[in-house]
């Protein structure tokens, strides 16, 4: 169509991953309202619980902010200090980008590191929940996981910040 700007494929594959997470946690924030409100029901009208809803509720609740961050990540959502990326000339301000950028980096990578660490321990120790008994690796993998995703997004965001960094120096805006 005229007019209309053609998006890259890095472009579109990350709307894909957008609306793919945002489903999933729009799914799991939906099925943790349902499992909480039956065991709500269950325990106060019917006198009896559900032993495994508090514990798949929580289980969701973690996969649900790991993929959250992640979400937050892509759309510049997470709360931050802009202050001197505004007050600074803005050569100085793209230089201060790209270091926060690899800082995010080393943070992400740090990240990445324990939960890979974290995972596979627990997937090799056995180590599986009490009332629905699934491995503690499952649970634990959105750390990896939600790493590799964040860790993409940071080398793209790198590589934005750089290329804006050696317009400035060379005069572009």
């Amino acid at each position: 169509m005229p007019g209309e700007v053609k998006k890259s494929r890095i472009q579109w594959v990350e709307d894909q991953l957008v609306r793919i997470i945002g489903g999933i946690i729009g799914l799991l924030l939906a099925l943790m309202v349902i499992i909480v409100f039956s065991n709500v029901v269950a325990r106060y009208f019917l006198n009896s619980s559900l032993a495994w809803s508090e514990e798949l509720s929580r289980f969701m609740l973690i996969w649900l902010a790991f993929l959250g961050a992640v979400l937050a990540y892509v759309k510049n959502e997470h709360l931050g200090l802009d202050i001197l990326i505004i007050v600074l000339p803005y050569k100085i301000s793209r230089m201060l980008l790209v270091l926060s950028n690899l800082l995010v980096i080393v943070g992400i990578g740090i990240l990445l590191h324990g939960g890979w660490t974290m995972t596979a321990f627990t997937f090799n120790s056995g180590w599986t929940s009490p009332a629905l008994a699934i491995p503690y690796g499952i649970v634990y993998f959105i750390v990896p996981f939600s790493g590799v995703l964040l860790l993409m997004q940071a080398f793209l965001k790198l590589g934005d910040n750089i290329s804006n960094l050696n317009k400035a120096l060379k005069g572009d805006k």
